[in-house]
C-alpha cells in the first residue's frame, strides 16, 4: 500500500506542473506558434507569459503573484508532509495485530481531515489572488474557472484545467 500513497502524492505534487509546462515547441493549441512564442524542444513555456496575456496582468502584478505562488507551495508541502505523517499513522495502526477498529478510525479521521485542508488552501489562494486583480481581471478569472476553459491559466495556478478541477 506504500507505493500506492507515494505515487498518488507524487501525482498530486507534481501533476500541476508538468500540466503547466504544456506543449514543448512545435505549433501552439490552434496550429499557430506557441502562446509564448517558437518554443524549442527541452524548453517550458513561460508560464508567467500565460498568465499574464491570460489576465492582462502588470509586472507588478505578475510579481505579487509569484510571491503568492511561493506561500501557497510551501503551505501545501507543510500539508503534504502533515498527510504522509498520518497517513503512515493510518499503516501502522492498520498493520497492528490485531488492529483496534478505534485506533484505526480515528487515524482515518485525522487523515481525511489534514486531506480536507488542501481544499481550504485552494480558497485562500484563490480569494488572495483576486485582492491581487482589478475588476475587470477578477471577472476574468471567474469566467475562465466557471467554465473550466481549456486554458494554461488554470493549471498554472494549480486549479487544475484541462482535465477539471483538482479535487
Amino acid at each position: 500500500m506504500k507505493p500506492t500513497l507515494f505515487a498518488i502524492l507524487m501525482i498530486v505534487t507534481l501533476g500541476p506542473g508538468l500540466f503547466a509546462q504544456g506543449r514543448q515547441g512545435g505549433l501552439g493549441p490552434f496550429g499557430g506558434p506557441p502562446p509564448n512564442g517558437p518554443g524549442l524542444r527541452g524548453q517550458a513555456p513561460d508560464p508567467t507569459a500565460a498568465l499574464k496575456a491570460a489576465l492582462n496582468l502588470t509586472d507588478a502584478q505578475i510579481a505579487a503573484i509569484t510571491a503568492l505562488r511561493q506561500t501557497r507551495q510551501t503551505r501545501a508541502q507543510a500539508i503534504f508532509a502533515e498527510i504522509a505523517q498520518k497517513r503512515q499513522a493510518l499503516e501502522t495502526q492498520l498493520n497492528a495485530t490485531p488492529p483496534n477498529p478505534t485506533n484505526v478510525g480515528n487515524a482515518a479521521i485525522d487523515l481525511r481531515t489534514s486531506e480536507k485542508k488542501l481544499a481550504g488552501e485552494k480558497d485562500w489562494f484563490l480569494t488572495e489572488l483576486k485582492k491581487l486583480l482589478t475588476g475587470e481581471q477578477q471577472q476574468t478569472l471567474d469566467s475562465l474557472l466557471a467554465a473550466n476553459a481549456r486554458t494554461p491559466i488554470l493549471p498554472l495556478l494549480g486549479l487544475g484545467g484541462q482535465r477539471g478541477p483538482r479535487r
